[in-house]
């Protein structure tokens, strides 16, 4: 079975579905911010919790659109992004401590060398890559040096544009978990596409698979579990009232947060197998729910067998129903009341 070992946590494998919750900047530039995200998402049970790294002069030009809307008064990607990049990463270095100590896994989304070069001080144990980062090259081979295990999120791209990003990151199935993903914030019902799970699973079936979740509210974990995703990435914030920076309004707080870690675990027990096999829970209802040929009357020794001394009923320890015509015709070998749950034994 494949699996993607991450450090001591628990490991991504198929049957169970890791609820990641989504930080981003969602911290406002305060370290105990963070911090306070980092305990809370470990008291709702999530197995990780990831921040973005980035500084608005090296992720976009100055003149880049935004794709999305706030109330924030920003006009440019670059000016939103400087409202939160005003940490040094470096900073994060408590809150990685912080996590340790609570037992939840740190990690980030790198934008830049430097990010990377400061998640690898701090010893994050897996990557995520954003999907808008699917065709930067060298920010997926620097992230593949690291040996460290990676999350590859792949919103708004083609098949064609996925294969590639695997050829650069040259991962193995031990190291690469595709995320379905829509890049729509938020994304409307419609737009969620949950399907594309089973699409990423068909395609790329040496991989394991999750999901990057940008719809409102917790169904995204049923969906996810349901349909065999390892892990849910969701935006996640202590406070959806916040100011400068958008993800606020749409991601969970922390007791949505321990909703999705309920259902992920109820709803990846629920799937199960896929094998088409008789479970031994079944067993008692498969003997007894079925039905079996009985005897309509008292029957004697020698007696013929006709289709009116002869009935189906439960329970199935006897002959099946499909035996009837092999059945009507013979003898018994032996006195028999009325209800007689048939046998070869009983048939001369």
């Amino acid at each position: 079975m494949t699996r993607v070992d991450v450090g001591g946590a628990s490991p991504l494998v198929d049957g169970a579905c890791r609820v990641m919750a989504e930080a981003g900047a969602n911290h406002n530039n305060s370290v105990e911010r963070a911090i306070e995200m980092s305990q809370r998402a470990a008291e709702a049970g999530a197995w990780g919790i990831k921040f973005q790294l980035y500084k608005a002069d090296t992720l976009s030009a100055r003149s880049a659109p935004k794709y999305w809307t706030d109330d924030f008064g920003t006009e440019t990607q670059h000016e939103a992004f400087q409202l939160s990049d005003r940490l040094d990463y470096s900073a994060f270095s408590d809150v990685a401590d912080a996590c340790s100590e609570l037992g939840v896994v740190f990690f980030a989304t790198p934008f830049d060398a430097a990010a990377i070069e400061e998640l690898e001080r701090l010893e994050a144990p897996i990557y995520k890559i954003a999907s808008g980062d699917i065709t930067n090259r060298p920010l997926l081979e620097l992230v593949a040096d690291t040996g460290k295990p990676v999350l590859l999120s792949t919103g708004a791209s083609t098949p064609d544009e996925i294969e590639r990003a695997i050829e650069w990151l040259g991962l193995g199935p031990e190291r690469l978990v595709l995320l379905a993903c829509t890049l729509t914030y938020p994304t409307p019902d419609e737009d969620g596409h949950f399907a594309r799970i089973a699409s990423l699973r068909a395609r790329f079936p040496q991989y394991l698979t999750g999901m990057s979740d940008h719809t409102l509210g917790t169904a995204g974990a049923w969906m996810t579990a349901a349909l065999g995703g390892v892990c849910i990435e969701k935006h996640y914030t202590i406070d959806k009232k916040l100011p400068d920076v958008p993800d606020h309004a749409m991601s969970v707080d922390p007791e949505e947060l321990a909703e999705m870690v309920r259902v992920a675990d109820r709803a990846a027990t629920l799937r199960g197998s896929p094998d088409l096999v008789v479970h031994d829970s079944e067993l008692p209802a498969r003997e007894n729910a079925r039905r079996s040929i009985v005897l309509t009357t008292d029957g004697k020794e020698g007696e013929e067998l006709s289709a009116e001394k002869l009935a189906v009923k439960r329970p199935g320890s006897g002959l099946p129903p499909f035996e009837l015509d092999r059945v009507i015709g013979r003898r018994l070998t032996t006195d028999l009341p009325a209800d007689t749950v048939l046998t070869e034994e009983h048939l001369a």
